[in-house]
């Protein structure tokens, strides 16, 4: 279980009225500053699938991580969950929204319009791989898949707690959910139209939301959780709401179900800070516009500094001094997961090394320090809460 002491401020979190988007920041060289306390963004990476007809949700609920029979058609409720494949890899982790019927589009291949169905929400570099996925599937399944056009937003005000479906904005010009992922995520809202004039806040681009996103530890997509090779526990779904281990059978669940009640999670995707060979590890994560770190192709393994041996984790993204990466625990943590105790030591280095350019001799280097999210040990106590009062 997860020591006391691995609890970590997340620094970059913290900000202050002045930390507003800086119109210098047109310049290709300089990175994005912090996002607004209060703001959205328009998801641009994302993309909607329509999945509707009568058959509908019992086709989804044999594929995703999540228990579909617990959403209501119709609310302004969405939920997170993920596909995986027979050996329980992720394939994709997407946001799923109920709808009583499909806003207005019209059926093909027979299947009426007027059934209950559901959008989408899915990295958008692999919207078309999960509709063949869908489809692969299908059979004699009473369904149909279509792409669809709506705007994406991310709306967030870290002066308001969301935690539930219940705390959604009645002004919301559109529908959505609460982002469950982790605390001061906000809402994921859809609409037809651009409605950037009637949301909350200040607009921020797709970069600033990332880096909020990232600083939170929270991944998302084919670049950070790995299709195919992720597995759920590892990409936090589990602590992000993603996967309901009561439901029923659907595809990759035996290996998911066999880690939560045995298995030992080793690793995690963990916020990252970079920072040079010369200089002291960082104290606290923390987001730096004007630094200016040599960033890996990812993903790159990561190792001790002072040691060789096998890698303590692989480094996933990163965006100025800041990043995610695949990390093992109790190797780049204080995190206890077994009565041996972390492998941690507070003097331990860690560092990422690349080939360097053609004219250059030594290969390229930068140092990397991992931080486990407060809302991490938050999960695990509901978590253990939940199963003590389980009969």
């Amino acid at each position: 279980m997860f020591s006391r002491a691995s609890r970590s401020h997340l620094g970059g979190i913290c900000l202050s009225a002045t930390n507003r988007l800086s119109s210098s920041a047109s310049a290709a060289s300089i990175l994005p500053s912090l996002a607004p306390p209060t703001g959205f963004a328009r998801l641009t990476d994302r993309a909607l699938i329509l999945l509707y007809g009568r058959d509908a949700a019992h086709y989804l609920q044999g594929l995703t991580t999540a228990n579909i029979k617990d959403f209501t058609f119709g609310s302004l409720g969405g939920f997170y969950t993920a596909f995986l494949n027979a050996q329980g890899r992720v394939l994709h982790d997407v946001f799923v929204y109920p709808i009583d019927h499909p806003l207005g589009l019209k059926g093909k291949d027979g299947i009426t319009s007027d059934k209950p169905g559901f959008l989408i929400d899915v990295d958008k570099a692999h919207a078309d791989i999960l509709r063949s996925h869908l489809k692969r599937y299908r059979l004699r399944a009473r369904i149909a898949i279509e792409p669809a056009d709506f705007h994406i937003w991310a709306t967030w005000d870290d002066a308001i707690a969301v935690d539930s479906k219940s705390d959604i904005a009645p002004w919301a010009p559109g529908f959505g959910c609460v982002d469950p992922r982790a605390p001061g995520m906000g809402r994921r809202i859809l609409s037809v139209a651009n409605i950037s004039q009637a949301l909350p806040g200040e607009e921020a681009s797709l970069e600033h939301y990332d880096i909020r996103r990232i600083l939170k530890g929270v991944p998302q997509g084919h670049r950070e959780i790995v299709s195919g090779e992720a597995l759920p526990h590892e990409s936090n779904i589990d602590y992000m709401s993603g996967i309901d281990f009561r439901k029923g059978c659907y595809v990759g669940q035996e290996l998911t179900i066999r880690t939560h009640h045995t298995g030992v999670v080793r690793k995690r995707i963990l916020p990252v800070q970079l920072y040079k060979p010369s200089e002291k590890p960082p104290d606290s994560l923390q987001y730096e516009p004007s630094s200016d770190p040599t960033l890996p192709d990812a993903p790159r393994n990561i190792a001790r500094v002072d040691t060789r041996g096998r890698s303590a984790g692989k480094f996933l993204r990163g965006v100025g001094n800041i990043g995610l990466a695949l990390c093992r625990l109790e190797t780049m943590t204080d995190v206890k997961l077994t009565e041996e105790g972390s492998q941690w030591r507070p003097e331990h280095e860690f560092k990422v090394s690349w080939p360097a350019e053609e004219h250059q001799a030594n290969e390229k280097e930068v140092k990397v320090k991992a931080f486990v999210p407060d809302w991490h040990m938050n999960r695990v106590s509901l978590r253990n809460r939940h199963q003590q009062q389980s009969p």
